[in-house]
């Protein structure tokens, strides 16, 4: 596999390009456009979208193959990163996905960590501050399943979200809690990481929650 950035000054926008991906692989480029075995990915000027292209062009192939499990993904290092980092910014957040399940102490393999921040109004202070790690651009999607998303890069894939306006006011007490490396942290419960794992079709997971939940009754 190759991955390049492009600029296209006339049109002012970004692409990235993925070339020659293999077939089994092709599902983690779901919305990217496909021509033959490769993928692009267009952004049209985005904020400090420079950062995003040196990071892509640097970091794009550890990233995607750690997603597609071909080398390891050192997830608890990256999470230790970002503890220490959001810890800057004085804001909630919070843990979801498989990297919720590890803490959870669910025999499953991160491949990279999910974060959700709850309060929409922490979008701009949470985008500033890591903006330059960014290897996927932090962007506003007002009314779509998240009010913001985006990707950063540090030792592993750093997913961002937001919640949407209309959750707010938001609440942390529905959360689990676990301690990471004696910090600490809140993760989503149980619950709703079985109602998502079934969202996405993975019965899998969805029985090693299941079987978790049994042992907290």
């Amino acid at each position: 596999m190759e991955f390049h950035v492009k600029k296209h000054p006339d049109w002012e926008y970004y692409a990235y390009y993925a070339i020659d991906v293999e077939e089994r692989h092709w599902g983690l480029f779901d919305y990217w456009w496909q021509l033959g075995d490769s993928f692009i990915r267009v952004y049209d000027n985005v904020k400090d979208f420079s950062y995003c292209a040196e990071n892509y062009s640097e970091y794009a192939e550890p990233y995607f193959k750690q997603q597609m499990g071909m080398i390891p993904v050192p997830w608890e290092k990256a999470l230790d990163w970002f503890i220490a980092e959001i810890g800057k910014t004085g804001v909630d957040w919070y843990i979801h996905g498989s990297t919720a399940m590890a803490l959870w102490g669910i025999d499953v393999e991160p491949k990279g960590v999910d974060i959700i921040i709850p309060n929409y109004s922490d979008f701009d202070k949470v985008r500033e501050h890591f903006r330059e790690f960014a290897i996927f651009p932090i962007e506003r999607c007002e009314n779509w399943v998240m009010s913001g998303l985006g990707n950063i890069f540090m030792e592993a894939g750093i997913s961002l979200a937001f919640h949407n306006r209309e959750l707010e006011p938001y609440g942390m007490g529905g959360l689990g809690k676990a301690v990471h490396n004696g910090r600490n942290v809140f993760i989503s419960n149980l619950e709703t990481l079985k109602w998502n794992n079934e969202c996405y079709g993975r019965p899998e997971r969805v029985a090693l929650i299941e079987e978790r939940m049994k042992q907290n009754i």
